[in-house]
């Protein structure tokens, strides 16, 4: 079977998406232009992606390389809009974790909250392990709990 999928880089037309994605789904959608940007200025290490079906988007993932590390990345976002779930989000990791082709492990941070729990357990059926719980990190019972996959 095909895959509905394409993964690429994002385009400046793509914002207005990408921004009722996150709106959606993880964060105010005004986030997205400025911390999108310089990506698509060249400005930037960050890595993002997006997901389609045919040309539209549908999701977003975006990495940056952490601070001090030896290739260590950071995925800070994946989001894929509710009504198109079911694949996308796997295609989306799929491609950062491609374009990190030299990045040595790749960390990702969410919580213990219920909400969550979705996002945790797709993390573990692609390959990440959780390495880590930090109480209170986000806040009075917002535990930041971290999974690790590594790319060599």
């Amino acid at each position: 079977m095909p895959n509905p999928f394409e993964t690429r880089a994002p385009r400046a037309g793509d914002i207005p998406a990408l921004a009722a994605i996150a709106e959606e789904t993880l964060f105010p959608g005004e986030m997205i232009e400025p911390m999108i940007t310089p990506a698509l200025e060249g400005v930037s290490p960050d890595i993002w992606r997006v997901v389609c079906r045919e040309d539209v988007p549908i999701g977003f993932a975006f990495a940056q390389p952490e601070a001090m590390t030896d290739a260590t990345w950071n995925l800070r976002a994946i989001a894929v809009s509710p009504q198109a779930q079911g694949g996308a989000g796997t295609a989306l990791l799929r491609a950062v974790e491609a374009a990190l082709h030299a990045a040595r492990m790749i960390i990702i941070d969410t919580t213990q909250l219920p909400d969550q729990e979705r996002a945790r357990h797709f993390y573990v059926a692609r390959g990440y392990t959780r390495v880590a719980t930090i109480p209170a990190f986000f806040g009075a019972g917002e535990d930041k709990v971290t999974f690790l996959k590594s790319l060599r």
